[in-house]
């Protein structure tokens, strides 16, 4: 009898340890799913295990009900896959005629599928009119056209000196999956008068 209760605790301790695999015979981690799982109440280990450098990930985001969608992106299993929200970054070479002007730039953004905002730009050569007290302001902006997002960037009515080298354009963008953002615009007449407010909120 004490034999069989020893070798009954050695299987449990062996079995708590062990690492169990749903569709899979070489599971990575105590518990690995090859394919799709539902669950409900779920425990997560604390505190939560961080991936190794080589490890794969995968975000799930599930739309409301009742779609109740449920989309998995993975960098890792789908190279160049998007992600909700994705930062991309062109470098572009002007003109060298006239050494600041992009008047349209195609990124291939599909503009169906993507939101696309400047959230940041940069410029490398000074641009000055003849007026020291003048600043050029920049026109920089993103738009859909043809199917598209184009990129546009210009000091409208100046430019780099010409002793300056061709100026290079580096526009950092914000590209939204439109399954998960919401575009919304509003044009408004203030009229006479140099305030206002919107009729509605447009989101709340």
């Amino acid at each position: 009898m004490t034999k069989i209760i020893s070798m009954a605790l050695v299987a449990g301790a062996v079995l708590m340890n062990a690492q169990v695999g749903i569709n899979t015979a070489t599971p990575e981690k105590e518990l690995t799913v090859n394919g799709t799982m539902k669950t409900s109440g779920m425990v997560f280990k604390k505190p939560m295990e961080k991936l190794g450098a080589n490890e794969n990930y995968t975000f799930i985001i599930k739309s409301p009900a009742p779609e109740n969608k449920i989309t998995a992106y993975n960098d890792s299993f789908v190279p160049n896959s998007p992600a909700p929200i994705n930062l991309i970054q062109f470098k572009i070479t002007c003109d060298p005629s006239d050494k600041d002007w992009v008047n349209q730039f195609d990124t291939k953004i599909n503009a169906q599928k993507f939101f696309v905002v400047i959230s940041s730009f940069g410029f490398t050569q000074p641009v000055r009119s003849s007026t020291d007290w003048v600043t050029p302001v920049p026109q920089i902006y993103a738009y859909p056209l043809g199917g598209t997002w184009k990129l546009k960037a210009d000091y409208q009515g100046f430019s780099p000196a010409s002793s300056l080298p061709t100026g290079e354009w580096t526009l950092n963008l914000l590209v939204f999956d439109r399954s998960y953002a919401k575009d919304v615009s509003s044009t408004q007449d203030l009229k006479a008068s140099s305030t206002g407010a919107a009729a509605a909120p447009l989101i709340q």
